[in-house]
């Protein structure tokens, strides 16, 4: 039963990742890597450590209970609480009850979560465990508070045993040394964009692991360049669990063997023997009977880094300004190059478009929109008579 349970280590690092996640999310409050990279068992969630507000301590707090399914009050976060405290109070609610997971989906309400039964998690821990048989570590460069991220960083190694090394806070060449024979790395896509352009190189039977935005055949050739001798591919969200997976492009997903399809919804078989039919996040184009390839997001978000954002939410936002008409979003995804987001943005007659103009939209988007759904590149149309020239 032992690899079923959570170590201390990764409670801490749950902890911290979700206080991140939380004051980001509610409070607009962003932390960046090498800073969230050195919170501990020792960081305090006051004075000294976070230095979170008191209402940003309570919300943390209700958020680190609820995600094991738990309220608020059993926790009883505090000012004076550290990582470590926090993380030896939860594995005592673990022991004693653990039957749902809640996790935040990145949706337009911002803080609706989604509620999963535990036995459901562990099933697909399970499922990934399977295709990382053989192997010898984990280093993680992706957090463990997302569904995605949980599964496959901390319950799927405890169930083979694996040593998980966290390795986000790593420059390439820091985590090409770090890396060694049979280990399994797992990153986004972005992330292994950006290792594709920067890794020095990897030790010998190394493989990959990725899920998040879209993963191309140019990429996972780059990377078998690198030393990467495999890559696979998971395919799920944080409403759904994990479904399926693929060695690596243009190869089509599979379904895990606990889904099967029905139409354009997928049929979740219980450990239990229930079943439980949903409707994926994604348009799935069906090949054979469990293999797919992926479509749009029915919900009409796209994904930078792994995070889901939404276009026409953004540009909303970047509408309230005063000399802006209107305003689409679109995602820049070009081969080699990191995905990112491009408002095309109409102003009122007379306005100008300069870099003041800019840096008056910006100011708006760093005030309202988390990193990944700010847009990059800003391209400036002036309304005339008769629409914009």
């Amino acid at each position: 039963m032992k690899n079923f349970e959570f170590r201390p280590g990764q409670l801490v690092r749950i902890v911290a990742a979700l206080t991140a996640d939380e004051l980001s999310r509610r409070f607009g409050r962003y932390t960046e890597t090498l800073t969230l990279s050195k919170w501990g068992e020792e960081t305090a969630l006051g004075t000294g450590g976070v230095a979170a507000t008191a209402e940003q301590i309570e919300a943390c707090g209700a958020r680190m209970a609820q995600f094991f399914g738990h309220e608020a009050e059993e926790l009883g976060v505090t000012a004076k609480d550290t990582f470590g405290s926090i993380a030896e109070r939860l594995a005592g609610l673990i022991r004693d009850e653990l039957t749902d997971f809640r996790f935040h989906p990145a949706t337009p309400a911002g803080f609706v979560d989604t509620r999963h039964n535990a036995d459901d998690i562990f099933q697909d821990a399970g499922a990934v465990a399977s295709l990382m048989q053989g192997r010898r570590r984990v280093v993680s460069l992706v957090s463990p508070h997302s569904l995605m991220g949980l599964v496959s960083t901390v319950m799927a190694p405890n169930l083979l045993g694996f040593e998980v090394i966290d390795a986000r806070h790593l420059g390439p060449d820091e985590l090409s040394s770090t890396v060694s024979f049979g280990d399994i790395v797992i990153a986004t896509p972005t992330l292994w964009r950006y290792l594709a352009d920067t890794l020095p190189g990897l030790a010998n039977n190394v493989m990959g692991m990725t899920f998040g935005e879209r993963f191309g055949p140019d990429l996972a050739a780059r990377l078998r360049s690198r030393g990467i001798g495999a890559m696979r591919e998971l395919y799920g969200s944080t409403e759904s669990g994990v479904i399926g997976w693929r060695d690596s492009p243009p190869d089509p997903f599979v379904l895990f063997g606990h889904w099967t399809r029905e139409g354009d919804k997928v049929i979740r078989k219980r450990s239990n023997g229930l079943s439980h039919a949903m409707l994926p996040m994604d348009n799935l184009e069906w090949q054979e009977k469990n293999t797919f390839e992926l479509g749009g997001r029915r919900d009409g978000a796209v994904q930078i880094g792994a995070i889901n954002v939404f276009p026409n939410a953004i540009a909303a936002i970047i509408e309230e300004h005063e000399d802006v008409v209107s305003c689409s979003v679109r995602v820049s995804q070009r081969p080699g190059a990191l995905d990112r987001l491009i408002a095309d943005i109409t102003l009122k007659e007379g306005s100008t478009s300069d870099q003041g103009m800019a840096w008056s939209i910006d100011e708006i988007c760093r005030k309202r929109l988390r990193p990944p759904e700010r847009p990059r590149i800003y391209s400036f149309f002036i309304e005339k008579q008769g629409g914009p020239a």
